[in-house]
């Protein structure tokens, strides 16, 4: 178990990067990935409820949990719980084994970097790739939370550092202004991309901007492949850059079978973020008179842009997949991941994927690990 030195050591300002290199000592890459993958083995025991008494970090992930829901209305369990499953499949030794193998990883860089990770907050744990990435490079993490995720990873960091002590000093977080720190990476809209461009030019970099999901229908989808495109569309209230916000139709598309695959998701309904945004739409559409699509708890509007708010999806019509894909590949900057069932000349895959990226699957399709051991 931490200690609660090793838990206010969490929240402290990172070291200055001299003091901190000279301080940090070797950790090995098999050592690393075998934290790990205790991490996943235990978030897999706590999703399924096995041996909650016997060991108290059950209970504080579930502090953490119900903390972040109350903070944040769209961090319900029910996301939540799916981040932790996903990241539960992904910290398996294969698994990580084999991402590894692609990066010269030295055990202890020289010199070790401060690497700033400025976190978006729109999913939970939307920081955990650069978390992972940044800690098996052999650098420190210095998290800066948005403040609509604050509790998560934190949390998830110290069952870490239970695995191993040797996580600490290696892993900080702050709310507060960044001070001292060697690299950036920054996950933002396109408005703080701006600010962060600025800001940030002085030292090695990575800025994000926003990026969305589309998809692209040919009408011969079957239900399973309609049921998978309702989860990349609806997982975590369509919040996330890899959510599809856009749909793609071809000329005469019947919607009947696609609302019907949304129906799994009518809870949402009940849901009042949700339905703020869909009631407040519903008025913009009927005052302005823009022709809609709606069962009850999404709207669906023809409308050229990619990113749609929450409870709309946006759609257009296509005659030509091969004009429609090259359209697509001038806009790969607006695009994080086509969902299609045919084989395209761009990122893509296939239904029901959209929110299962595998640790090579970079944001923005920026290389995040070749970036912390090569550029740094």
């Amino acid at each position: 178990m931490p200690s609660a030195k090793i838990s206010e050591k969490l929240c402290e300002t990172p070291r200055e990067t001299g003091n901190f290199a000279q301080k940090i000592t070797n950790m090995e890459l098999n050592r690393k990935i075998e934290s790990f993958v205790l991490l996943g083995e235990f978030l897999t025991e706590f999703l399924e409820s096995k041996n909650r008494q016997e060991d108290p970090r059950y209970s504080q992930l579930e502090d953490a949990v119900e903390l972040s829901g109350k903070k944040n209305g769209w961090f319900t369990r029910e996301s939540v719980e799916y981040a932790l499953s996903s990241w539960s499949e992904l910290l398996i030794k294969d698994k990580l084994e084999k991402w590894l193998s692609s990066y010269s990883i030295q055990d202890s860089p020289d010199p070790v970097k401060n690497v700033a990770v400025i976190m978006a907050g729109n999913i939970p744990l939307v920081g955990f790739h650069d978390f992972i990435t940044v800690l098996m490079s052999g650098h420190h993490f210095v998290g800066r939370l948005s403040s609509d995720d604050t509790e998560l990873l934190p949390a998830i960091a110290k069952i870490l550092m239970s695995n191993d002590l040797e996580w600490e000093g290696r892993i900080s977080f702050t709310q507060e202004q960044l001070k001292e720190f060697d690299a950036v990476i920054a996950t933002g809209s396109n408005n703080s991309s701006h600010y962060f461009n600025y800001y940030f030019s002085k030292v090695p970099n990575i800025i994000r901007k926003n990026r969305n999901g589309v998809a692209i229908l040919t009408g011969k989808e079957n239900e399973q492949e309609l049921s998978g495109l309702a989860d990349d569309v609806f997982l975590y209230y369509g919040l996330g850059c890899r959510n599809v916000s856009k749909l793609y139709f071809p000329e005469g598309y019947d919607v009947a079978p696609l609302f019907k695959a949304f129906e799994r998701y009518r809870h949402f309904a009940a849901h009042h973020k949700w339905m703020n945004n869909h009631d407040y739409y519903r008025s913009i559409f009927l005052l302005n008179q823009i022709p809609s699509l709606d069962n009850g708890f999404v709207l669906m509007t023809e409308n050229e842009l990619i990113g749609s708010p929450p409870a709309v999806l946006y759609y257009e019509y296509y005659s030509d997949l091969d004009n429609l894909t090259s359209k697509l590949s001038l806009q790969q900057n607006e695009i994080q991941i086509t969902v299609c069932t045919e084989e395209i000349p761009v990122y893509s895959c296939l239904p029901g994927m959209a929110q299962k990226p595998g640790l090579n699957e970079y944001a923005d399709g920026i290389d995040s690990m070749a970036f912390c051991c090569r550029t740094l």
